[in-house]
C-alpha cells in the first residue's frame, strides 16, 4: 500500500523490489523481499544485487533484506559476521477491537490537518525515533511524513495526535485499502509512557477507521521482542503472522 503510493514495487520473480528513489535514507522503504530464507553464501549473491537494484547508492549506503516466516529463519551467520541485524516481526491482525484495560480518558485525540500539525507531529516522530539511527534520521522522517501526509490529502486515511494539557504526546496513522486498514508509527513521547496512551490511541482511531472507511480488518507490525505487541493483543489484536529481515546501515549515516 505504502510502496505503491510513494514508489515503486515490482516482482523479480524470486524477489521482490520495494524502492522509494524520493526518500533514499528509508531503509524499509528501499529493500529485497525474498522468496525464502537465507541459505549459506547468499551474502555476497543478495548484496550484489542490491548494489544493482539501487544505483542511486553511489556507496553503500544500507542493505537491507525481508522474507516471510513461513520459510523459517534460514542461515544468517555470515550476515551477523559482517554487522547485519537479524529482526523478527510479528503481524497482528483484527476485525473486533476491544477497550484497553487502562483506558486513558483525558487524551485528546484529532486528526492531523494544518502546516503546524504536521510539524508538531514530525518532531514527536522524531524524539521518539530509535536512537541507534542518528545524523540521517531526521532528513528520513521528514520525507516519510510528507508522504503520510500526501496519502491523508489523497482520502487514503489519517494521521492522529493525542493531547494532554494542550500537549501533542502520542500519534500514529491508520491508512485504508479496500477492506483492509494498516496502522503506522505507532509513537508515545518518552516522557508520558506507562499512561494508557498507546493503546487508547490504537483502540479509538480503529474504531473511527471502521467507521469512517467502513474497513473491516484491521493490521499492524511490531518487534517480536517488544512490549509493544503486547499492548496490541490487551485491545485485540491476535499474532497472525511473522517476517524476519536483516539489515545493515553505514554508522555514520540513517
Amino acid at each position: 500500500m505504502f510502496s505503491r503510493f510513494s514508489g515503486v514495487v515490482t516482482d523479480r520473480g524470486d524477489y521482490t523490489l520495494i524502492q522509494t528513489p524520493s526518500n533514499p535514507a528509508f531503509h524499509w522503504g528501499n529493500f529485497m523481499i525474498f522468496d525464502r530464507a537465507p541459505a549459506a553464501g547468499d551474502l555476497i549473491a543478495w548484496r550484489k544485487l542490491f548494489d544493482q537494484e539501487f544505483p542511486y547508492y553511489p556507496q553503500p549506503h544500507h542493505y537491507a533484506f525481508a522474507w516471510d516466516g513461513v520459510h523459517g529463519k534460514g542461515i544468517t551467520e555470515e550476515f551477523s559476521a559482517e554487522g547485519f541485524e537479524f529482526e523478527s516481526g510479528v503481524v497482528l491482525s483484527t476485525d473486533t477491537l476491544l477497550p484497553p484495560q487502562h483506558l486513558n480518558g483525558e487524551m485528546v485525540i484529532r486528526k492531523m490537518t494544518t502546516d503546524a500539525d504536521w510539524n508538531e507531529v514530525t518532531e514527536l516522530q522524531i524524539a521518539c525515533g530509535d536512537p541507534k539511527f542518528k545524523a540521517g534520521y531526521r532528513p528520513f522522517k521528514e520525507s516519510q511524513m510528507r508522504q503520510y501526509r500526501k496519502m491523508t490529502e489523497a482520502g487514503r486515511g489519517h494521521w492522529f495526535g493525542g493531547y494532554l494539557g494542550g500537549r501533542m504526546v502520542a500519534d500514529l496513522g491508520i491508512f485504508h485499502d479496500g477492506p483492509l486498514a494498516r496502522y503506522q508509527s505507532v509513537g508515545t513521547h518518552p516522557d508520558f509512557r506507562r499512561q494508557g496512551l498507546c493503546g487508547t490511541l490504537v483502540y479509538k482511531t480503529g474504531l473511527l477507521a471502521q467507521q469512517e472507511f467502513g474497513v473491516r480488518q484491521l493490521v499492524m507490525e511490531a518487534d517480536d521482542s517488544y512490549h509493544a505487541a503486547r499492548i496490541y493483543e490487551s485491545v485485540g489484536f491476535k499474532r497472525v503472522e511473522m517476517n524476519y529481515s536483516l539489515s545493515w546501515w553505514r554508522g555514520d549515516q540513517s
